[in-house]
């Protein structure tokens, strides 16, 4: 076990064609009331303008599979059925300094999951009040940088953007 915890999550990559669905957090206390973020984070994230995808921790005894329905189902306010919504992979990820008080290591396992929206259904979406920006993005022009939360990281582990190619002496 690590010492700052683990976190269960599910994130929905929603693609239409090349582009992927992503957002900005908006009112903070949405995310943290609805879409179980951490109070003393969401704040954090909102301010830092990057996007992210849609997903959100697992309550108790809900299968990441459920998880995703609900991302889709009340952060998207979408209709898919259970069906459409494909499994991708498993991640994990350790984050953290092993000497910090402050932000001891965390652990965190990330369910992947892909739907693909229709012509129809991406048509259909409209403005959410807790996601600025959110539309679909080239899936091209994005690097993990773009992202807060770690989305990025969890895009670029799962291939679905690529890593930025690194200058030559640079790590």
């Amino acid at each position: 076990m690590t010492p700052g915890g683990t976190c269960l999550s599910s994130f929905v990559v929603v693609s239409d064609g090349p582009k992927i669905l992503v957002g900005k957090m908006t009112q903070p206390e949405v995310w943290v009331e609805r879409f179980f973020v951490g109070s003393d984070r969401a704040p954090v994230y909102a301010k830092s303008e990057k996007y992210l995808l849609p997903a959100r921790h697992l309550a108790w005894y809900e299968s990441p599979l459920e998880a995703a329905e609900s991302v889709i189902k009340d952060q998207l306010l979408l209709k898919v059925p259970r069906n459409k919504i494909r499994f991708i992979e498993v991640q994990s990820h350790v984050r953290g300094d092993l000497e910090s008080k402050a932000e001891p290591p965390h652990w965190d396992i990330c369910f992947v999951y892909g739907v693909g929206l229709s012509k129809d259904q991406a048509k259909k979406l409209r403005p959410i009040a807790w996601f600025e920006d959110l539309g679909f993005k080239p899936r091209s022009g994005l690097t993990a940088d773009d992202f807060t939360r770690g989305h990025g990281d969890v895009l670029e582990e799962a291939k679905l953007i690529k890593r930025p190619k690194q200058k030559p002496g640079s790590k």
